[in-house]
């Protein structure tokens, strides 16, 4: 309840400093690195992509700014086997494509030729559009997850910082690197029972499994400025 209040204020908060003002904004790409963690048991990282349109307060005589950004995320993790010795290799990857809407501030810090230094710091709430654990149900083994167990709406921090470049007084760019730990849990599951292991054929418990999201992007964006300029009549 409390995170919804703040977010209810936070967009109500954006869209009055927003409106009638200069405002940057444009697309972001980049690679995506994803984490999970199964049970206290460490997957292996997920090497996806993301794509957003971020939008973005402008005031010539302030370092800060807020910024608004909607995006694609896939998060998820991977198990990957690689056996020397006998040949045998095998990878299997858990997506979860998620629609990301992150609001949230930005300062510049430093200046550095042409290029500015800056921090980011949002909170971020997720839709689970679809998952690939279909894929998993040929097993008929519940170690895998179930798209049953996941939770469709999440929510968590995003931390970033990067590089701008202004090309002309209209057009720049920027590099950015940006965590994102989540609060809530992607994925719950309760205990069960009496499951065939897999990869060993044995018999064992699955407890319960409750699996959150830890992303690491590299953002690369083309920035527009959209100027308002007051005239005195």
């Amino acid at each position: 309840m409390h995170l919804r209040y703040l977010v209810c204020n936070l967009v109500m908060f954006l869209t009055f400093s927003m409106s009638g003002q200069s405002l940057w904004f444009g697309p972001k790409l980049g690679p995506t690195v994803s984490f999970q963690q199964w049970n206290n048991i460490e997957q292996d990282a997920l090497f996806t992509y993301h794509g957003a349109f971020f939008i973005e307060t402008f005031d010539e005589e302030s370092p800060s700014s807020l910024y608004a950004q909607l995006g694609y995320h896939t998060r998820g993790s991977a198990i990957r086997v690689n056996d020397f010795f006998s040949g045998f290799n095998s990878s299997q990857g858990f997506e979860f494509n998620n629609v990301a809407l992150i609001l949230g501030a930005k300062r510049k810090f430093s200046t550095m030729g042409s290029f500015e230094a800056f921090y980011t710091v949002g909170i971020r709430g997720e839709y689970t559009v679809n998952t690939n654990l279909q894929e998993y149900e040929r097993f008929e083994s519940f170690f895998y997850p179930m798209d049953q167990f996941v939770n469709k709406v999440n929510y968590g921090l995003s931390f970033g910082g990067g590089l701008e470049y202004r090309l002309s007084e209209f057009i720049g760019g920027s590099l950015e690197l940006t965590i994102s730990p989540d609060l809530s849990f992607q994925y719950q599951s309760p205990e069960i029972g009496n499951i065939t292991n897999p990869f060993t054929g044995n018999v064992t418990n699955v407890g319960e499994r409750q699996i959150r999201n830890l992303s690491a992007e590299i953002s690369l964006a083309v920035r527009f400025l959209r100027k308002v300029i007051y005239e005195d009549y």
